[in-house]
């Protein structure tokens, strides 16, 4: 998809922008050899206990790099079998590091398409590359492909500035889309040794949102008393679904 030229960006243009403030430039800074927290849950409740970061099978939240703010919510996700060093958890396929970022602000709401369309031609200006740059300069960072696919923005890009995690990729591809009112980016990016397609890609992506949207609708309503689930590492895979 290409934005059309000449056009303003509206205020709900301007809305979506400001609610991405702040939660673009996620890209992972550790590497396969990163420190890992110790516990590594396939899910986690974010933005005000309002959406759910729920992992494709085989991954799992690294909490040691879980932020939280003024700036909005930070999540990475890894292997489960690299995260917790234990014989019987899952491993992804393909391998990947995964990111979560939701804005602190809540999305303009509308359409998909509309939003597709400003977010296409907001990437496509220097301040949209910048945005996505680590170093915050646009010519850091060069758009491969932007298109809109059942309710998600796909972008893949690939940022060649200092400070990119030992053993990842300088590319990755990314999926933007509406959460029970927050707007949420979600990113693979590849590691170095084990390159992911293009089409690979977009169907974890298409799978990671799939299941934050169906967790977060599944959150109980405010003030509802939550359910206590069993403890234990086995208890703890037993609602992620299995691959298909």
């Amino acid at each position: 998809m290409r934005p059309p030229k000449n056009g303003t960006i509206s205020s709900f243009g301007l809305g979506l922008i400001m609610a991405l403030s702040g939660c673009m430039a996620d890209a992972p800074q550790v590497g396969r050899g990163g420190a890992f927290g110790p516990k590594a849950p396939p899910r986690v409740i974010v933005a005000d206990d309002s959406v759910v970061i729920a992992a494709p099978y085989g991954f799992c939240v690294d909490r040691s790099t879980l932020r939280e703010g003024r700036d909005g919510a930070f999540v990475l996700l890894a292997s489960c079998a690299a995260l917790t060093r234990v014989s019987d958890a899952p491993s992804p396929s393909p391998d990947a590091l995964l990111t979560a970022s939701v804005a602190a602000n809540p999305g303009p709401g509308g359409r998909d398409e509309d939003r597709a369309l400003v977010l296409a031609r907001y990437f496509d200006t220097d301040a949209g590359r910048a945005a996505l740059a680590r170093d915050g300069r646009a010519d850091s960072v060069s758009i491969e492909a932007m298109f809109d696919r059942d309710g998600l923005f796909f972008l893949h890009a690939a940022d060649r500035s200092a400070g990119l995690g030992a053993g990842l990729r300088p590319d990755y591809w990314r999926a933007i889309f509406d959460v029970n009112g927050r707007i949420v980016t979600a990113t693979v990016t590849p590691f170095a040794d084990r390159p992911v397609t293009p089409a690979a890609a977009q169907a974890l992506l298409r799978d990671f949102a799939g299941r934050i949207r169906r967790e977060t609708a599944r959150l109980p309503a405010p003030g509802a008393v939550p359910v206590t689930r069993a403890a234990g590492f086995a208890a703890i895979f037993a609602g992620q679904d299995l691959p298909g």
